[in-house]
């Protein structure tokens, strides 16, 4: 039998820590169907990242003994999470998302993104618009000594965050393109009050770098049965980069390496589909 594809469906084609650490490493997302989620945590002394991702799409399949879930159900759409270390504080840095609904002839969803804790931007779905922000996400301090000189490094946490998002929804499908990301980076400023001393600190470590998009277009189920044109996808960059503190006392020099990551890297497409899904 030949998919049952709306010809709109051609319209929205377009949605179509102290020494140097081994780079982490994650398990593979996991799919069951159109839906993908992730999660993995890294940490070496005082610097580490941690995430969560799930995406895709949901209906009556998933929830098939749950009479609250009506036989047209539908979720559609990308949820990320994350927190950063440094400098031995650990603080959730970003909670973004773009989701859409559909349950018993209503539809509805949301666009959310917020920065360790404080709402930044929120939505309905349908007056949902892309939205993205830098900013410093928190900061923190450690004292060092070298040659026998007091230092004083005051560190930061900052980079990116937010959602793109196109969503439309109709009274035969709904369509979302939705791709929440964030990006953090760890460095620091160094001071020392010795006479004939200067410092400074070196380089730079990226945290976390995530994105995930998705785009999403189905039918309202009918006869236990939707049309769908998507695709799920994921980047991610994660623990790569080094801090090193240098310092010149009189007529000497000493440095120490705070963090030395190696980085690690995946991405990819998690799940395609054009065609029926049947249950």
């Amino acid at each position: 039998m030949q998919p049952r594809i709306l010809p709109t469906f051609a319209l929205l084609a377009p949605f179509a820590a102290l020494l140097a650490a081994p780079a982490p490493a994650a398990a593979a997302p996991s799919c069951s169907g159109p839906v993908c989620q992730d999660a993995a945590s890294w940490t070496d002394g005082g610097f580490g990242a941690s995430y969560s991702f799930w995406t895709g799409l949901q209906s009556k399949k998933n929830f098939q003994t749950d009479a609250s879930y009506g036989a047209d159900y539908l979720k559609m759409g990308a949820d990320i999470h994350a927190t950063a270390k440094a400098f031995g504080v650990s603080k959730p840095i970003v909670d973004a998302y773009a989701l859409a609904y559909h349950n018993n002839g209503e539809s509805w969803g949301g666009v959310h993104v917020a920065a360790v804790g404080v709402v930044l931007y929120s939505e309905s779905i349908t007056n949902a618009i892309p939205f993205g922000v830098s900013r410093t996400f928190f900061k923190a301090d450690e004292d060092i000594s070298l040659l026998g000189v007091h230092i004083d490094l005051d560190g930061k946490v900052g980079g990116e965050l937010g959602v793109d998002v196109t969503p439309s929804i109709t009274s035969s499908y709904m369509s979302l393109m939705a791709e929440p990301y964030a990006r953090a980076y760890a460095d620091a400023d160094a001071d020392v009050g010795a006479a004939c001393a200067s410092v400074a600190v070196k380089g730079s470590l990226t945290a976390l770098d995530l994105h995930v998009p998705a785009v999403i277009t189905a039918t309202y189920p009918e006869d236990n049965s939707m049309s769908v044109l998507m695709s799920l996808d994921y980047s991610l960059h994660s623990l790569d980069g080094k801090l090193k503190v240098e310092l010149e006392y009189c007529m000497d020099s000493d440095s120490k390496t705070l963090v030395n990551f190696d980085g690690f890297t995946a991405g990819g497409q998690l799940f395609a589909k054009w065609g029926n899904i049947s249950w």
